[in-house]
């Protein structure tokens, strides 16, 4: 027997196979496919409508929900790799259970506490993020989503302050975030609002002034089977928020949930348009995929927050009065042309995104023909200047903030930053054969917990006394210092991919399509990009691959949305 298919690596070939000595052909490329589909998100391999069904029932290595087995295939005609199934199964028991719903608080007392921290905008639009913040206070979970500029961390900074107003006992809250990068950035976010709110000094000392990674708050460390923090060891705290949700993956999610004691609340903030997580899954998506409030819900929504949500129908499942969504964006108005591109994009509407890129009239929306080294080296112009003018290392990532090049496949990312490093060579900037230079900016790659630096994590070589330093953002807001040789894996970051750049925002942001539209050009990934640009957004590339990225809806198959109904 051939112990091997084009879709199935030898390893994993080679374990079946040792399972089962007598395993088909037929098993093993299905194996195949679901070790691929894993590897593209997807988190199981439907097989509802496929003739090879029949047969898998029979196999020793497949078992039904709640068996012990390698393989496991649902009623619905899903095959999962038996890992997956336990991360869904554990994820959707916890999520149903922080789904119930408490006793409402007395509805005087909230409402005069909404109407302080959420004062009247006057324009007559019912306020969702005051929506948001009154569900909270009536159950466990609350899941926002909503786009660059929408509010989810002014959201979620008073509703925090909300719910320790409403306590009869000081509660203990935290933050935490996928990477580094994007805990650091909800970090300093919420610090500038928390400051801002009119609230009593008791209330706001409760609110956290920083946040971590998600691995370093449950414990989650290599080479370890079980983080520190799990059902058997919760969380010691009243409150998570959890921010940057659509990069979390479903076996981290279940590992959250699960870590949470009885009695907290988890609050997950997000953007369900963006590029779910790199592994398996896409929770968020999946979590938002329907809205729905009950009449009585909408009734009480309206008695304290004087409006109710947009949303129509009571069948949300589990998750019914459990999910908000904030679609006003407090930064791209009416005549933005970056808020009408990402909503052309999410319409699926290629063509009409096409021409607002080509509008002459749109100013922060372009575009672009061929880019050459030497456009790309004038964007970064004004960051190598302050590096050679002595800057520190706040002026260096405001310049460098200023512009990025983003791309959706690696090879594009690793020749542009190859490139330009050829160029700073030339300019004598760089100096041949060396790795580092003043300037180079670097993002880490892998979790080095001693170092306390993370996946995604960018920072600068600045030169000191005693040679370059790399210079990355603490989380108290200054900066830590590292000799080059110590960091763990990084790479150059005057470009990166699209992945890459989720939890971060740039002034302005150039996006290279790949030469052929393949299955990593998405709607999602379009989406992104664009909502990484605070002010510009330009393009270059085919048209042809533009509009088969927006005609493709992401789709990654989970039967954890069925269980939540």
């Amino acid at each position: 027997m051939k112990l091997q298919t084009p879709q199935l690596p030898a390893q994993l070939a080679a374990l079946f196979s040792r399972l089962s000595p007598d395993i088909d052909e037929t098993l093993l490329a299905l194996i195949g496919e679901l070790s691929h589909a894993n590897q593209s998100g997807h988190v199981c391999l439907p097989l509802a409508h496929r003739s090879e069904l029949k047969s898998l029932r029979g196999s020793p290595l497949v078992g039904a929900p709640g068996e012990y087995a390698p393989l496991i295939l649902d009623g619905a005609g899903r095959l999962y790799f038996a890992r997956h199934w336990h991360d869904e199964d554990r994820l959707a028991a916890a999520l149903v259970s922080l789904a119930q719903p408490l006793p409402p608080p007395d509805e005087a007392g909230l409402a005069d506490l909404l109407t302080r921290l959420f004062p009247a905008a006057g324009d007559g639009e019912p306020d969702r993020q005051k929506m948001a913040a009154a569900l909270a206070a009536r159950q466990r979970l609350m899941v926002i989503s909503g786009g660059p500029g929408t509010g989810k961390t002014t959201t979620v900074v008073r509703l925090l302050a909300l719910l320790a107003a409403l306590s009869p006992r000081p509660l203990v809250m935290a933050m935490a975030a996928p990477t580094g990068k994007a805990a650091a950035r909800l970090s300093e976010s919420v610090r500038s609002a928390r400051d801002r709110l009119d609230v009593e000094e008791a209330v706001r000392r409760q609110l956290p002034a920083k946040a971590e990674t998600l691995h370093r708050l449950l414990g989650l460390r290599p080479g370890r089977a079980q983080p520190r923090h799990h059902a058997g060891n919760p969380l010691p705290l009243d409150l998570l928020v959890v921010d940057e949700a659509s990069m979390i993956d479903l076996s981290l999610m279940a590992r959250t949930a699960e870590a949470l004691p009885s009695q907290a609340r988890l609050i997950l903030l997000g953007d369900r348009d963006q590029l779910s997580s790199v592994e398996a899954g896409a929770v968020l998506g999946e979590l938002c995929e329907r809205v729905a409030y009950r009449e009585s819900t909408r009734q009480w929504l309206d008695r304290v927050c004087g409006g109710e949500p947009d949303a129509r129908g009571e069948d949300g499942g589990a998750l019914t009065d459990c999910v908000a969504l904030l679609t006003r964006s407090h930064r791209f108005g009416a005549d933005s042309g970056i808020g009408e591109l990402a909503r052309r994009i999410n319409a699926g509407e290629g063509e009409a995104a096409l021409d607002v890129l080509r509008d002459p009239a749109r100013e922060d929306a372009e575009w672009l023909g061929e880019v050459s080294d030497a456009m790309l080296l004038e964007r970064r112009d004004g960051y190598l200047r302050a590096i050679a003018a002595g800057a520190s290392a706040d002026e260096a990532q405001r310049a460098f903030s200023s512009f990025m090049l983003l791309a959706a496949e690696r090879r594009q990312v690793a020749e542009c930053n190859r490139r330009i490093e050829a160029r700073l060579e030339r300019d004598g900037v760089k100096q041949a054969g060396r790795d580092w230079y003043a300037g180079r900016p670097v993002m880490i790659g892998e979790n080095d917990y001693g170092l306390g630096l993370f996946n995604g994590d960018i920072g600068f070589a600045l030169p000191r006394d005693d040679g370059l330093r790399v210079l990355f953002p603490a989380e108290d807001g200054g900066w830590r210092e590292f000799a080059p040789a110590r960091l763990p894996a990084h790479e150059t970051v005057f470009a990166m991919t699209v992945h890459k750049s989720q939890g971060s925002e740039f002034n302005e942001v150039w996006l290279q399509l790949p030469e052929q539209a393949g299955a990593l050009l998405n709607r999602a990934l379009l989406y992104t990009a664009v909502t990484r640009a605070r002010s510009r957004f330009a393009v270059t590339g085919s048209e042809a691959a533009w509009l088969d990225g927006v005609a493709r809806a992401p789709q990654r198959d989970s039967g954890l949305a069925d269980r939540l109904r």
